[in-house]
């Protein structure tokens, strides 16, 4: 079993959560049973976060459907909750997370994603999404506050920017 690059213990929505986080920019993405996928965009230069009906901000992205890969959930959840088009993608990292209570688990596949506006958005036909901004990546984990998992992403999506 490969070792976490990072371990953060949180309590969400009420749940003690382990997540154990691993670095894949320059690997290979490993076949694994993703449950999500969820993307630090790039529009010029920018990041997307997406506001959700509960008044909390994310990055887009979301649950696979059966049968769908990786870069299929990408696409779609791109337009769903953006209006924007995947010119290309590159793998950032992964979380495992761990619900100490339960034992349940998830896989949930982080990207970096450069995407072009399509159209306005209107709504969010699958989801909660009402909205979205864009801000610099630097400020990114001040909004979406993913602690230092959050830091780490920002500094792999410099990484692959800066290429």
């Amino acid at each position: 079993m490969t070792k976490p690059d990072l371990t953060e213990n949180i309590v969400y929505e009420g749940k003690h959560i382990k997540i154990n986080w691993f670095d894949l920019v320059g690997k290979k993405l490993p076949n694994l049973n993703w449950g999500q996928v969820y993307a630090i965009g790039d529009v010029n230069g920018l990041v997307p976060i997406v506001h959700y009906d509960d008044n909390h901000d994310n990055l887009p992205g979301g649950g696979t459907e059966p049968g769908e890969s990786v870069e299929q959930t990408l696409v779609r959840e791109m337009d769903e909750e953006l209006k924007m088009k995947v010119v290309s993608w590159e793998p950032l990292g992964y979380q495992e997370w761990i619900e100490v209570d339960t034992k349940n688990k998830g896989l949930g596949l982080r990207v970096y994603a450069k995407l072009v506006k399509e159209e306005e958005f209107t709504n969010d036909p699958g989801g909660s999404v009402i909205g979205h901004s864009l801000v610099p990546l630097e400020e990114l984990n001040r909004y979406i506050v993913y602690q230092e998992i959050g830091d780490q992403m920002v500094k792999l999506a410099q990484t692959i920017r800066s290429k």
